[in-house]
């Protein structure tokens, strides 16, 4: 099976080269967008990277495996190799995800085209490591934090998906961008609130997100009762912005009870 397949990809190759195709590349830009870039504040901690700055190039992942040194290898094996490199193994795609948001987070750069191509279809592999750096981050990078959620927030396909968004709204209500236990000295504002509660604001978002477009598909699905979950969870936040935009999704989504 593995020869025949390779010999087709061989001819499919062949053909291609014979037509002199070239294909373009497929870009894409997701329909909802995360909340906007939450900018530095006084006695906040400055951003790790230049805000809005370019990021860095990463290299191509090494491929699953390569082909031995010696003979030349065969166009056959060469599609092969080529195939492989391409579908990793889980781990490897997981980490190759994982190390991409790094550079982004590292970038600071909240406009990166990736963000809303390079994260469609986590598997359970990377959204593993994904809440693990979430878990790392301090918990004043509000910002860091938020990305993540947005990413995760884009691939609810299990309860544990859903749970993990729970363990955010739930979270203990950060106090200042300079220490989330300790009291800002700051006057407070809108902006420094949606800051400060701008994790469980993007979950809150995703949310929102899942059910209208179970509102609009005209259905009553797992993923909506699972939203509605979270909007329930998040009304008992201890931070004001948070319980309110979930008390207002509450009754924006209200749904017969059945």
């Amino acid at each position: 099976m593995k020869i025949f397949f390779a010999a087709a990809l061989l001819l499919l190759l062949a053909f291609l080269a014979f037509r002199g195709f070239r294909p373009s590349p497929k870009t894409g830009l997701s329909a909802f967008a995360p909340l906007p870039p939450v900018p530095a504040h006084a006695g906040g901690r400055a951003p790790a990277g230049p805000a809005g700055g370019p990021a860095a190039v990463k290299p191509a992942p090494a491929p699953a495996y390569t082909l031995s040194a010696g003979a030349p290898a065969s166009a056959a094996d060469t599609a092969v190799g080529r195939t492989a490199a391409i579908a990793q193994p889980p781990a490897l795609n997981a980490a190759a995800k994982l190390d991409m948001l790094k550079e982004i987070l590292r970038s600071g750069n909240d406009n990166d085209p990736r963000l809303d191509s390079a994260f469609n279809d986590l598997s359970p592999q990377a959204k593993g490591l994904f809440r693990q750096k979430y878990q790392q981050l301090p918990a004043e990078e509000r910002n860091e934090r938020g990305t993540i959620i947005y990413l995760l927030g884009r691939n609810l396909r299990s309860a544990e998906d859903w749970e993990f968004l729970h363990t955010v709204v739930n979270e203990q209500p950060c106090l200042s961008l300079a220490d989330c236990s300790k009291e800002t000295r700051a006057v407070p504002d809108g902006h420094l609130s949606i800051t400060l509660a701008y994790p469980a604001l993007v979950a809150l978002k995703q949310a929102e997100r899942t059910l209208n477009e179970s509102r609009a598909a005209g259905r009553r699905d797992e993923a909506s009762r699972q939203a509605l979950r979270l909007i329930g969870a998040a009304k008992n936040s201890g931070q004001k912005t948070i319980s309110d935009m979930a008390a207002e999704l509450e009754r924006q989504f209200r749904f017969p009870q059945r």
